[in-house]
């Protein structure tokens, strides 16, 4: 396995593992990540472990599943497929607003792309349809 791809790989499994340490040891203290659905930037460890947390109180039951690792060819950048899943058991907070809890389950596809340098995530977006997961959570329909 690729260098890139053991990254990328420990970055999200964390989220599934319950481990947000884990997955911050990967992030360099400048990474610039992008949730495009949310249009909300994450600079650094911090908010890595921020954006878990948040996830993790709306979600306790929350996986996070890898599908697929691609790396290209120059090594730097990888698109990691992945799903994730989860109970709408506590308050979701979002730049969307405060989703009140369901009990309902989401399962939603997600495409990360990821440039690792030196063995570190520097920058990322992720890319999903939020719209599936508000259906399956029943607010909207």
């Amino acid at each position: 396995m690729k260098e890139t791809e053991r990254v990328v790989r420990q970055f999200h499994e964390s989220w599934g593992m319950r481990d947000p340490d884990r997955g911050a040891e990967v992030i360099a203290e400048d990474c610039q990540f992008e949730d495009v659905a949310r249009e909300e930037k994450q600079l650094g460890k911090l908010a890595y472990k921020e954006d878990y947390e948040r996830w993790r109180k709306a979600f306790p039951d929350g996986e996070c599943i890898v599908d697929n690792v691609i790396v290209s060819e120059c090594g730097e950048w990888a698109i990691v497929e992945f799903h994730n899943t989860g109970t709408h058991t506590g308050v979701l907070h979002s730049s969307l607003g405060d989703f009140e809890p369901t009990g309902k389950r989401y399962e939603v596809r997600y495409c990360s792309v990821m440039r690792v340098i030196g063995g570190m995530v520097v920058e990322g977006r992720d890319y999903y349809d939020s719209a599936t997961i508000v259906r399956h959570l029943g607010l909207v329909k």
